[in-house]
């Protein structure tokens, strides 16, 4: 095992008339020693919150899904569609994440009221086995319609 990575991904705050998100935490995958031939870091959150993630190969400590935090003066139902990848860099490194839609909590009814409701964020970080050691980052942008 030879590199060790750091990844945050993180959701950009949105306000619609309708309703509000807030990001409440960033997807983060932990550090990870690295198997050397590769691996694919997962954080399944479709349930709800995941506290964290999980490889194939590789040893990874922390991390955990992502959540947004959804508010509405009505009642309404909420749709969030996720991109299918997004590019995570290091200086001039990249490593992708895919698998949002099914990872992810998708949906969310709100009673109204300004009553709170959170949706988690999971993913796949696909990380090839000569991927440089750093911090790696990048900015999830989700497109949340209410109705």
């Amino acid at each position: 095992m030879t590199s060790i990575f750091l990844v945050s991904l993180f959701t950009t705050p949105i306000a619609w008339a309708e309703g509000v998100v807030a990001q409440v935490t960033g997807l983060h995958f932990g550090q990870i020693d690295l198997y050397p031939a590769g691996d694919t870091i997962t954080i399944a959150a479709q349930d709800g919150p995941t506290e964290k993630s999980t490889a194939g190969r590789s040893l990874v400590t922390g991390g955990g899904s992502g959540r947004i935090s959804l508010t509405s003066s009505e009642p309404c139902l909420v749709e969030v569609l996720y991109p299918a990848s997004v590019t995570l860099t290091s200086g001039g490194h990249t490593v992708t994440v895919r698998g949002f839609s099914s990872l992810s909590q998708t949906s969310a009814e709100l009673p109204g009221g300004g009553v709170r409701r959170d949706l988690s964020i999971g993913g796949s970080l696909e990380l090839p086995g000569n991927a440089a050691r750093g911090t790696y980052s990048g900015t999830l942008t989700l497109h949340i319609h209410f109705f």
